[in-house]
Protein backbone atom coordinates (compact mmCIF):
# COMPACT_ATOMS: atom_id res chain seq x y z
CA UNK A 1 0.00 0.00 0.00
CA UNK A 2 2.72 2.24 0.77
CA UNK A 3 4.48 1.78 -2.50
CA UNK A 4 1.09 2.87 -4.54
CA UNK A 5 0.63 5.51 -2.30
CA UNK A 6 4.31 7.04 -3.08
CA UNK A 7 3.40 6.06 -7.03
CA UNK A 8 0.17 7.88 -6.99
CA UNK A 9 2.20 11.05 -5.23
CA UNK A 10 4.39 10.56 -7.97
CA UNK A 11 2.32 10.61 -10.92
CA UNK A 12 0.08 13.53 -9.37
CA UNK A 13 3.33 15.67 -9.48
CA UNK A 14 4.31 14.26 -13.08
CA UNK A 15 0.50 15.67 -13.71
CA UNK A 16 1.17 19.06 -12.30
CA UNK A 17 4.14 19.66 -14.35
CA UNK A 18 2.32 18.56 -17.72
CA UNK A 19 -1.21 19.82 -17.25
CA UNK A 20 -1.74 23.72 -16.08
CA UNK A 21 -4.89 23.47 -13.64
CA UNK A 22 -7.95 25.71 -14.17
CA UNK A 23 -11.39 25.47 -12.76
CA UNK A 24 -12.94 23.60 -15.15
CA UNK A 25 -10.74 21.33 -16.19
CA UNK A 26 -12.05 17.30 -16.54
CA UNK A 27 -8.76 16.46 -15.72
CA UNK A 28 -8.57 17.86 -12.38
CA UNK A 29 -12.24 17.51 -11.55
CA UNK A 30 -11.61 13.82 -12.01
CA UNK A 31 -8.60 13.54 -10.13
CA UNK A 32 -9.69 15.85 -7.25
CA UNK A 33 -13.10 13.53 -6.85
CA UNK A 34 -11.10 10.56 -6.91
CA UNK A 35 -8.69 11.61 -3.99
CA UNK A 36 -11.63 13.31 -2.13
CA UNK A 37 -13.54 10.05 -2.04
CA UNK A 38 -10.28 7.71 -1.28
CA UNK A 39 -9.32 10.31 1.91
CA UNK A 40 -12.11 10.68 3.12
CA UNK A 41 -13.19 7.37 2.73
CA UNK A 42 -10.22 5.86 5.01
CA UNK A 43 -10.63 8.68 7.42
CA UNK A 44 -14.57 7.53 7.91
CA UNK A 45 -13.71 3.76 8.00
CA UNK A 46 -10.90 4.23 10.96
CA UNK A 47 -11.86 7.54 12.85
CA UNK A 48 -15.95 8.03 12.60
CA UNK A 49 -17.14 6.05 15.09
CA UNK A 50 -21.19 6.28 14.67
CA UNK A 51 -20.90 4.72 11.33
CA UNK A 52 -24.87 5.62 8.80
CA UNK A 53 -23.85 2.15 7.67
CA UNK A 54 -26.85 2.97 4.84
CA UNK A 55 -28.72 -0.55 3.57
CA UNK A 56 -25.83 -2.38 6.18
CA UNK A 57 -22.75 -1.41 3.78
CA UNK A 58 -20.36 -0.37 6.13
CA UNK A 59 -20.13 -3.30 8.14
CA UNK A 60 -16.82 -4.60 6.05
CA UNK A 61 -13.72 -6.19 7.15
CA UNK A 62 -10.42 -4.56 6.96
CA UNK A 63 -8.76 -6.51 4.67
CA UNK A 64 -12.00 -6.05 2.51
CA UNK A 65 -11.95 -2.41 2.58
CA UNK A 66 -7.82 -1.95 2.94
CA UNK A 67 -8.16 -4.19 -1.10
CA UNK A 68 -10.51 -2.07 -2.64
CA UNK A 69 -9.10 0.97 -1.38
CA UNK A 70 -6.20 -0.44 -2.96
CA UNK A 71 -8.21 -0.87 -6.21
CA UNK A 72 -9.18 2.57 -6.34
CA UNK A 73 -5.67 3.84 -6.22
CA UNK A 74 -4.80 1.67 -8.67
CA UNK A 75 -7.24 2.72 -10.78
CA UNK A 76 -6.52 6.77 -10.22
CA UNK A 77 -2.61 6.09 -11.03
CA UNK A 78 -3.93 4.35 -14.39
CA UNK A 79 -5.88 7.52 -15.05
CA UNK A 80 -3.12 9.85 -14.25
CA UNK A 81 -0.89 7.12 -16.61
CA UNK A 82 -3.54 7.55 -19.39
CA UNK A 83 -3.31 11.55 -19.31
CA UNK A 84 0.45 11.50 -19.29
CA UNK A 85 0.76 9.21 -22.39
CA UNK A 86 -1.80 11.06 -24.46
CA UNK A 87 0.27 14.53 -23.47
CA UNK A 88 3.92 12.62 -24.46
CA UNK A 89 2.60 11.30 -27.50
CA UNK A 90 0.56 14.45 -28.93
CA UNK A 91 1.36 17.15 -31.20
CA UNK A 92 3.81 20.35 -29.47
CA UNK A 93 0.68 22.32 -30.17
CA UNK A 94 -1.34 20.30 -27.94
CA UNK A 95 1.60 20.23 -25.73
CA UNK A 96 1.14 24.19 -25.23
CA UNK A 97 -2.21 24.44 -24.65
CA UNK A 98 -2.08 21.36 -21.77
CA UNK A 99 0.52 23.91 -20.11
CA UNK A 100 -1.32 26.97 -20.33
CA UNK A 101 -4.17 28.18 -17.89
CA UNK A 102 -7.50 28.83 -18.95
CA UNK A 103 -8.55 30.30 -15.39
CA UNK A 104 -9.06 34.17 -17.13
CA UNK A 105 -11.10 32.75 -20.67
CA UNK A 106 -13.90 31.17 -18.40
CA UNK A 107 -15.30 34.55 -17.98
CA UNK A 108 -17.62 36.10 -20.51
CA UNK A 109 -18.34 39.85 -21.53
CA UNK A 110 -21.62 39.61 -23.51
CA UNK A 111 -24.66 41.47 -24.55
CA UNK A 112 -28.49 39.80 -24.38
CA UNK A 113 -31.05 41.71 -26.84
CA UNK A 114 -34.69 41.54 -25.34
CA UNK A 115 -35.60 38.05 -27.20
CA UNK A 116 -33.94 35.76 -25.40
CA UNK A 117 -35.16 37.38 -22.00
CA UNK A 118 -38.42 36.80 -23.30
CA UNK A 119 -37.47 33.44 -24.69
CA UNK A 120 -36.62 32.40 -21.36
CA UNK A 121 -40.03 33.94 -19.60
CA UNK A 122 -42.13 31.94 -22.32
CA UNK A 123 -39.79 28.94 -22.21
CA UNK A 124 -40.61 28.78 -18.32
CA UNK A 125 -44.29 28.46 -18.64
CA UNK A 126 -43.99 25.96 -21.66
CA UNK A 127 -41.94 23.81 -18.82
CA UNK A 128 -44.71 24.03 -16.41
CA UNK A 129 -47.69 23.26 -18.98
CA UNK A 130 -45.32 19.91 -19.56
CA UNK A 131 -44.54 19.27 -15.86
CA UNK A 132 -48.64 19.42 -15.34
CA UNK A 133 -49.13 17.72 -18.30
CA UNK A 134 -46.53 14.63 -17.62
CA UNK A 135 -47.15 14.12 -13.93
CA UNK A 136 -50.62 16.05 -13.35
CA UNK A 137 -50.73 16.19 -9.62
CA UNK A 138 -48.21 13.69 -8.85
CA UNK A 139 -45.59 16.36 -9.19
CA UNK A 140 -46.68 17.82 -5.53
CA UNK A 141 -47.49 14.61 -4.14
CA UNK A 142 -47.12 10.75 -5.18
CA UNK A 143 -46.52 7.54 -3.45
CA UNK A 144 -44.49 5.92 -6.36
CA UNK A 145 -41.24 7.34 -6.45
CA UNK A 146 -41.24 6.99 -10.63
CA UNK A 147 -44.77 6.92 -11.92
CA UNK A 148 -45.67 5.28 -15.02
CA UNK A 149 -45.12 8.65 -17.67
CA UNK A 150 -44.71 9.37 -20.79
CA UNK A 151 -41.01 9.21 -21.38
CA UNK A 152 -40.43 11.03 -24.96
CA UNK A 153 -42.42 14.10 -22.30
CA UNK A 154 -40.30 13.45 -19.86
CA UNK A 155 -36.90 13.80 -21.81
CA UNK A 156 -38.29 17.14 -23.85
CA UNK A 157 -38.60 18.28 -20.03
CA UNK A 158 -35.07 17.91 -18.85
CA UNK A 159 -34.35 19.52 -22.35
CA UNK A 160 -36.11 22.83 -22.51
CA UNK A 161 -35.19 23.37 -18.72
CA UNK A 162 -31.69 22.71 -19.18
CA UNK A 163 -31.88 25.29 -22.08
CA UNK A 164 -34.31 27.46 -19.79
CA UNK A 165 -30.98 27.27 -16.79
CA UNK A 166 -28.44 28.08 -19.52
CA UNK A 167 -30.93 31.24 -20.22
CA UNK A 168 -31.36 32.27 -16.93
CA UNK A 169 -27.92 32.30 -15.99
CA UNK A 170 -26.76 34.68 -18.49
CA UNK A 171 -29.64 36.51 -18.09
CA UNK A 172 -28.84 37.43 -14.53
CA UNK A 173 -26.04 39.39 -15.51
CA UNK A 174 -28.84 42.30 -15.91
CA UNK A 175 -31.75 40.91 -14.13
CA UNK A 176 -30.46 39.34 -11.11
CA UNK A 177 -34.04 39.54 -9.13
CA UNK A 178 -36.20 38.12 -12.36
CA UNK A 179 -33.95 35.59 -13.19
CA UNK A 180 -33.46 33.84 -9.60
CA UNK A 181 -36.79 33.94 -8.74
CA UNK A 182 -37.50 32.42 -12.52
CA UNK A 183 -34.88 29.56 -11.51
CA UNK A 184 -35.58 28.99 -7.69
CA UNK A 185 -39.19 27.83 -9.52
CA UNK A 186 -37.54 26.25 -11.91
CA UNK A 187 -35.73 24.28 -9.05
CA UNK A 188 -38.91 24.26 -6.74
CA UNK A 189 -41.15 21.96 -9.70
CA UNK A 190 -38.28 20.15 -10.98
CA UNK A 191 -37.21 19.07 -7.83
CA UNK A 192 -40.73 16.80 -7.72
CA UNK A 193 -39.38 13.97 -10.10
CA UNK A 194 -36.16 13.27 -7.83
CA UNK A 195 -34.37 13.18 -10.77
CA UNK A 196 -30.30 13.98 -10.31
CA UNK A 197 -30.49 16.23 -13.62
CA UNK A 198 -32.06 19.08 -10.98
CA UNK A 199 -28.37 18.86 -9.61
CA UNK A 200 -26.89 19.63 -12.95
CA UNK A 201 -29.38 22.38 -13.48
CA UNK A 202 -28.28 23.72 -10.36
CA UNK A 203 -24.41 23.63 -10.82
CA UNK A 204 -25.39 24.86 -14.44
CA UNK A 205 -26.88 28.36 -12.96
CA UNK A 206 -24.48 28.84 -10.26
CA UNK A 207 -21.68 28.43 -12.74
CA UNK A 208 -23.15 30.74 -15.86
CA UNK A 209 -23.22 33.30 -12.95
CA UNK A 210 -19.92 32.89 -12.09
CA UNK A 211 -18.46 33.04 -15.28
CA UNK A 212 -21.04 35.79 -16.66
CA UNK A 213 -20.03 38.13 -13.60
CA UNK A 214 -16.48 38.59 -14.06
CA UNK A 215 -12.69 37.83 -12.53
CA UNK A 216 -13.25 39.39 -8.97
CA UNK A 217 -12.85 38.45 -5.43
CA UNK A 218 -16.16 38.48 -4.68
CA UNK A 219 -17.35 36.57 -7.33
CA UNK A 220 -14.78 33.60 -6.56
CA UNK A 221 -16.24 33.80 -2.76
CA UNK A 222 -19.64 33.89 -3.63
CA UNK A 223 -18.77 30.89 -6.44
CA UNK A 224 -17.06 28.87 -3.53
CA UNK A 225 -20.09 29.07 -1.33
CA UNK A 226 -22.16 28.28 -4.63
CA UNK A 227 -20.36 24.85 -4.78
CA UNK A 228 -20.39 24.22 -1.00
CA UNK A 229 -24.34 24.56 -1.42
CA UNK A 230 -24.56 22.24 -4.66
CA UNK A 231 -22.72 19.32 -2.77
CA UNK A 232 -25.40 19.67 0.03
CA UNK A 233 -27.59 19.52 -2.39
CA UNK A 234 -26.81 16.65 -4.54
CA UNK A 235 -26.67 14.37 -1.40
CA UNK A 236 -30.00 15.83 -0.32
CA UNK A 237 -31.15 15.03 -4.01
CA UNK A 238 -29.81 11.36 -3.99
CA UNK A 239 -31.86 10.71 -0.29
CA UNK A 240 -34.96 11.81 -1.96
CA UNK A 241 -35.99 8.25 -3.09
CA UNK A 242 -35.98 6.23 0.22
CA UNK A 243 -39.21 8.47 1.18
CA UNK A 244 -42.59 7.28 1.71
CA UNK A 245 -44.16 9.69 -0.56
CA UNK A 246 -42.82 11.55 -3.22
CA UNK A 247 -43.09 14.61 -5.15
CA UNK A 248 -42.48 18.56 -4.14
CA UNK A 249 -44.53 18.67 -0.50
CA UNK A 250 -43.27 15.43 0.88
CA UNK A 251 -39.62 16.76 -0.49
CA UNK A 252 -39.85 19.84 0.93
CA UNK A 253 -40.65 18.62 4.01
CA UNK A 254 -37.98 16.27 4.79
CA UNK A 255 -35.88 19.58 4.36
CA UNK A 256 -37.02 20.51 8.14
CA UNK A 257 -37.19 16.97 9.71
CA UNK A 258 -36.12 16.88 13.08
CA UNK A 259 -35.63 13.28 13.36
CA UNK A 260 -31.82 13.96 12.43
CA UNK A 261 -29.23 16.37 13.75
CA UNK A 262 -27.90 19.26 11.71
CA UNK A 263 -24.18 18.64 12.51
CA UNK A 264 -25.08 14.75 11.58
CA UNK A 265 -26.80 15.49 8.41
CA UNK A 266 -24.33 17.55 7.13
CA UNK A 267 -21.54 14.59 7.70
CA UNK A 268 -24.29 11.93 6.11
CA UNK A 269 -24.24 14.82 3.26
CA UNK A 270 -20.23 14.31 2.76
CA UNK A 271 -20.76 10.38 3.25
CA UNK A 272 -23.28 9.92 0.55
CA UNK A 273 -21.22 11.80 -2.10
CA UNK A 274 -17.85 10.66 -1.16
CA UNK A 275 -17.92 7.63 1.11
CA UNK A 276 -20.80 5.75 0.30
CA UNK A 277 -19.92 4.60 -3.00
CA UNK A 278 -16.85 2.95 -2.00
CA UNK A 279 -18.81 0.81 0.29
CA UNK A 280 -20.77 -0.34 -2.46
CA UNK A 281 -17.71 -0.85 -4.56
CA UNK A 282 -17.04 -3.60 -1.93
CA UNK A 283 -20.90 -4.98 -1.93
CA UNK A 284 -20.81 -4.89 -5.47
CA UNK A 285 -17.21 -6.78 -5.81
CA UNK A 286 -18.88 -9.17 -3.56
CA UNK A 287 -22.12 -10.00 -4.85
CA UNK A 288 -21.55 -9.43 -8.98
CA UNK A 289 -20.95 -11.72 -11.59
CA UNK A 290 -17.78 -12.21 -13.70
CA UNK A 291 -19.78 -11.84 -16.71
CA UNK A 292 -17.78 -9.81 -19.59
CA UNK A 293 -21.81 -9.96 -21.43
CA UNK A 294 -22.69 -7.16 -19.20
CA UNK A 295 -19.41 -5.35 -19.75
CA UNK A 296 -20.30 -4.90 -23.87
CA UNK A 297 -23.68 -3.94 -23.24
CA UNK A 298 -22.94 -1.43 -20.68
CA UNK A 299 -19.99 -0.21 -23.01
CA UNK A 300 -22.94 -0.95 -25.95
CA UNK A 301 -23.98 3.02 -27.03
CA UNK A 302 -27.42 1.93 -28.17
CA UNK A 303 -30.33 2.22 -26.51
CA UNK A 304 -31.12 -0.06 -23.37
CA UNK A 305 -33.97 -2.12 -25.23
CA UNK A 306 -31.32 -2.81 -28.45
CA UNK A 307 -28.34 -3.54 -26.09
CA UNK A 308 -29.83 -6.20 -24.22
CA UNK A 309 -29.70 -3.83 -20.99
CA UNK A 310 -32.95 -5.02 -19.28
CA UNK A 311 -32.22 -8.74 -19.30
CA UNK A 312 -29.65 -8.08 -16.91
CA UNK A 313 -30.81 -4.61 -15.54
CA UNK A 314 -32.58 -6.23 -12.10
CA UNK A 315 -29.70 -8.77 -11.24
CA UNK A 316 -27.05 -5.85 -10.93
CA UNK A 317 -28.68 -4.43 -8.15
CA UNK A 318 -27.44 -4.79 -4.44
CA UNK A 319 -30.98 -3.74 -3.41
CA UNK A 320 -33.86 -2.00 -4.99
CA UNK A 321 -32.26 2.03 -4.25
CA UNK A 322 -28.75 0.32 -4.77
CA UNK A 323 -27.16 -0.52 -8.27
CA UNK A 324 -24.01 -2.06 -8.52
CA UNK A 325 -21.12 0.63 -9.05
CA UNK A 326 -18.94 1.38 -12.40
CA UNK A 327 -15.91 0.39 -9.91
CA UNK A 328 -17.01 -2.33 -8.27
CA UNK A 329 -17.99 -3.78 -12.32
CA UNK A 330 -14.68 -3.21 -13.34
CA UNK A 331 -12.56 -4.27 -10.08
CA UNK A 332 -14.60 -7.38 -10.39
CA UNK A 333 -12.80 -8.39 -13.65
CA UNK A 334 -9.53 -8.46 -12.34
CA UNK A 335 -6.45 -6.32 -12.22
CA UNK A 336 -5.25 -6.28 -15.39
CA UNK A 337 -8.82 -5.38 -16.78
CA UNK A 338 -8.97 -2.46 -14.17
CA UNK A 339 -5.49 -0.76 -15.33
CA UNK A 340 -6.50 -0.84 -19.22
CA UNK A 341 -10.03 0.83 -18.42
CA UNK A 342 -8.47 3.79 -15.96
CA UNK A 343 -6.06 3.90 -18.51
CA UNK A 344 -8.69 4.48 -21.40
CA UNK A 345 -10.43 6.83 -19.12
CA UNK A 346 -7.70 9.00 -18.81
CA UNK A 347 -7.45 8.81 -22.55
CA UNK A 348 -10.63 9.93 -23.17
CA UNK A 349 -10.46 13.01 -20.57
CA UNK A 350 -7.12 14.05 -22.09
CA UNK A 351 -9.30 13.81 -25.66
CA UNK A 352 -11.98 16.25 -24.07
CA UNK A 353 -9.51 18.14 -21.96
CA UNK A 354 -7.67 19.25 -24.93
CA UNK A 355 -11.06 19.82 -26.92
CA UNK A 356 -12.33 21.95 -24.27
CA UNK A 357 -9.27 24.23 -23.81
CA UNK A 358 -9.61 24.79 -27.75
CA UNK A 359 -12.84 25.69 -27.39
CA UNK A 360 -11.83 28.36 -24.92
CA UNK A 361 -8.60 29.38 -26.76
CA UNK A 362 -11.80 30.50 -29.16
CA UNK A 363 -14.05 31.89 -26.91
CA UNK A 364 -16.82 29.39 -27.27
CA UNK A 365 -17.21 28.88 -23.52
CA UNK A 366 -20.97 27.97 -23.21
CA UNK A 367 -20.01 24.74 -25.42
CA UNK A 368 -17.57 23.99 -23.44
CA UNK A 369 -18.77 24.10 -20.14
CA UNK A 370 -21.74 22.30 -21.18
CA UNK A 371 -19.23 19.50 -22.41
CA UNK A 372 -17.42 20.09 -18.50
CA UNK A 373 -20.92 19.50 -16.61
CA UNK A 374 -21.62 16.50 -18.57
CA UNK A 375 -18.72 14.64 -17.70
CA UNK A 376 -19.00 15.64 -14.40
CA UNK A 377 -22.09 13.53 -13.80
CA UNK A 378 -20.18 10.39 -15.30
CA UNK A 379 -17.40 11.28 -12.62
CA UNK A 380 -20.06 11.13 -10.24
CA UNK A 381 -22.20 7.82 -11.41
CA UNK A 382 -19.10 6.64 -11.99
CA UNK A 383 -18.36 6.37 -7.90
CA UNK A 384 -21.53 5.18 -6.95
CA UNK A 385 -23.66 4.10 -10.15
CA UNK A 386 -23.91 0.90 -12.82
CA UNK A 387 -21.76 1.02 -15.40
CA UNK A 388 -24.00 1.58 -17.75
CA UNK A 389 -25.17 4.84 -16.38
CA UNK A 390 -21.99 6.25 -15.94
CA UNK A 391 -20.78 5.75 -20.00
CA UNK A 392 -23.76 7.21 -21.78
CA UNK A 393 -22.34 10.34 -20.41
CA UNK A 394 -18.77 10.59 -22.02
CA UNK A 395 -21.04 9.34 -25.36
CA UNK A 396 -23.30 12.30 -24.78
CA UNK A 397 -20.41 14.70 -24.68
CA UNK A 398 -18.63 12.88 -27.63
CA UNK A 399 -22.10 13.22 -29.51
CA UNK A 400 -22.22 17.02 -28.93
CA UNK A 401 -18.86 17.49 -30.23
CA UNK A 402 -19.96 15.70 -33.25
CA UNK A 403 -22.91 17.36 -34.35
CA UNK A 404 -20.78 20.70 -33.44
CA UNK A 405 -18.32 19.71 -35.66
CA UNK A 406 -20.94 18.84 -38.64
CA UNK A 407 -22.48 21.73 -37.61
CA UNK A 408 -19.38 24.13 -38.56
CA UNK A 409 -18.98 22.05 -42.08
CA UNK A 410 -21.96 22.62 -43.21
CA UNK A 411 -21.81 26.14 -42.44
CA UNK A 412 -17.94 26.64 -43.78
CA UNK A 413 -19.57 24.82 -46.61
CA UNK A 414 -22.64 26.93 -47.92
CA UNK A 415 -20.24 29.77 -48.92
CA UNK A 416 -18.25 27.84 -51.03
CA UNK A 417 -21.95 26.25 -52.68
CA UNK A 418 -23.10 29.72 -53.26
CA UNK A 419 -20.41 30.43 -55.61
CA UNK A 420 -20.20 27.59 -57.35
CA UNK A 421 -23.91 27.91 -58.26
CA UNK A 422 -23.12 31.38 -59.54
CA UNK A 423 -20.39 30.51 -61.60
Amino acid sequence: MIVLVLLLIFTLYLLTRVCKYYLLSPIYLYVLFALVSIIASTWYFYFFENKFSLFNLDNVSEAKFLEVLRLYIIALVSFIVGVLIYYDVSKKKTKKIFNKSFTDSLFLDYKLNKGIKITGVILFYVIIVLYIITYGKGIFIREEYLPETNRGLTILIKILSFVEVIILGLVYKNQKLASTIYFILLLLISIGTGSRSVFLFFLGFISLVFISNGNTLFNKIRFSIHLVISFLFLAYIMQLRELEMHGVIPYLKSISSESKSFVRSFFFNIYYSFIYGVFVTIKTIQKSELDWNIIFISLNPLPGSMAGWYDYADKMRINIYAPYSLHGRIFKMGYFFTVIYFFLTGVVFSFFERKIRVLLEKKKRVLSFIIVLILMLHIVYAFEYNMRAAIRYIYYAFFILLLVYLTNQILLNLPKRKKENDT
